[in-house]
């Protein structure tokens, strides 16, 4: 990866008006350079001795070489410093420095000193008359360069130091924005991306969850009805097809819809009178419902599915009678749930391990408790981890237990049953 350079933090548009206004303030020459001492500006107030200077390549390559040594040198000692260039002219540098990073640095000067001048000017005449340029036009160029006495130099090193960090605090500012962009460039695309992947996963389960009427059930209750069309009158045949299209019908409805609790009830029973002329005598279902929680929304199939997986795991055929016992009361500020039965019961396994095992058989295309994995991460979709499934109990012999919980009061007020 490149290292990263002024161009790269500071617009060189702004560079160039600190440049001309501290240009206007001193008097002086200023230019700009990066860490290798290449212009970044355009010169401001330059002499024409060192435009003339810069004029041939020869020329322009020492100055370059001669910024970027003093450059360096102000970046080593941190602080302003004043040389002289490679012609003799004195000149002063301030270091940019962000974060241990040598920038560039902000160039002043071109100044001959009050004290020795003829002598100066002597030497700086002998250090460039080599240049492939014209020595009279370069002799009459140098007589023009100002003269500055050292008490103003030092005063000016210390406003070009100044300068410096003024530049260096706009890059620090420019940092902070283009970090906080990013971060809020990443934090919205991880939001996007989140929202997209939880709205594909509930709509799969939901689509899922939509199709898996356990299929051996709608076999069986037409073999049911099949049967009692030859062995009785139509009568009883007629209450168990009334039955089962009521329950096809509330399974075409959208899964992600809200009911009234009592909707749900309603399409228990009749499910339960199919498998109840199945089994005869040895089914039994117990209701037990707060009636102010007939209206309450719930999410459609919420507790169908556990009294059907009662049926398919505890039922057990040798002649045992089987209860299942339905039970909804205002628990606090939510409402809580239980279906019970005292079927052949299972070991007590911890809730958290039975939801990993029911996704697992889902995954692996089993039909095995997936209706507890469903119904659990649908409520959690729809009200919050907090809600759902929260306790499953069961012992061998002894029948389960599960309990569901969901908001109540406030929290469906604005919700509307589809």
């Amino acid at each position: 990866m490149a290292a990263l350079t002024l161009h790269d933090f500071v617009d060189v548009g702004v560079l160039q008006e600190v440049q001309d206004r501290f240009a206007d303030a001193t008097g002086l020459a200023v230019i700009i350079g990066d860490e290798k001492g290449r212009p970044i500006t355009e010169p401001s107030n330059f002499t024409s001795f060192c435009s003339y200077i810069r004029s041939c390549p020869e020329g322009l390559a020492r100055c370059i070489l001669s910024d970027e040594r003093v450059g360096i040198l102000a970046a080593k000692d941190e602080k302003p410093v004043i040389h002289r260039c490679h012609s003799g002219l004195v000149d002063l540098a301030a270091p940019i420095i962000h974060n241990g990073q040598y920038l560039g640095a902000v160039l002043c000067g071109q100044v001959v000193m009050d004290e020795n001048e003829a002598e100066q000017l002597e030497m700086i005449y002998g250090n460039v008359r080599d240049l492939p340029l014209d020595r009279s036009e370069l002799f009459k160029c140098l007589q023009q360069v100002a003269r500055q006495d050292e008490k103003k130099v030092s005063a000016v090193a210390e406003l070009l130091f100044i300068t410096a960090n003024y530049i260096i605090k706009m890059i620090a500012a420019q940092i902070a924005q283009q970090e906080l962009h990013q971060k809020t460039q990443k934090l919205m695309e991880e939001l996007h991306v989140r929202t997209e992947l939880e709205k594909t996963l509930q709509d799969i389960e939901l689509k899922m969850l939509q199709s898996q009427m356990n299929p051996h059930f709608l076999f069986n209750a037409l073999n049911t009805v099949s049967r009692l069309a030859y062995l009785e009158g139509a009568e009883k045949t007629q209450e168990v097809t009334c039955s089962l299209s009521r329950i096809l019908r509330y399974n075409l409805r959208k899964i992600d819809k809200l009911v009234p609790l009592e909707e749900e009830l309603e399409y228990i029973r009749h499910y339960l009178f199919i498998q109840q002329t199945r089994y005869r005598d040895h089914l039994h279902f117990e209701c037990f419902v707060d009636p102010k929680l007939e209206r309450l929304p719930i999410p459609l199939l919420t507790l169908q599915p556990l009294i059907e997986n009662a049926i398919v795991h505890g039922f057990e055929p040798e002649g045992k009678r089987m209860t299942i016992r339905v039970r909804g009361e205002i628990f606090g500020h939510d409402v809580r749930f239980t279906v019970e039965d005292n079927g052949r019961g299972m070991p007590d396994i911890p809730l958290a391990d039975m939801l990993l095992e029911a996704q697992r058989e889902r995954r692996a295309g089993h039909t095995t408790n997936i209706g507890l994995y469903n119904i659990h991460r649908r409520l959690q979709y729809q009200f919050g981890a907090g809600y759902g499934i929260t306790e499953m109990k069961g012992r061998p012999g002894k029948g389960v237990t599960i309990t569901i919980m969901l908001p109540g009061g406030k929290q469906y007020e604005s919700v509307d049953c589809g």
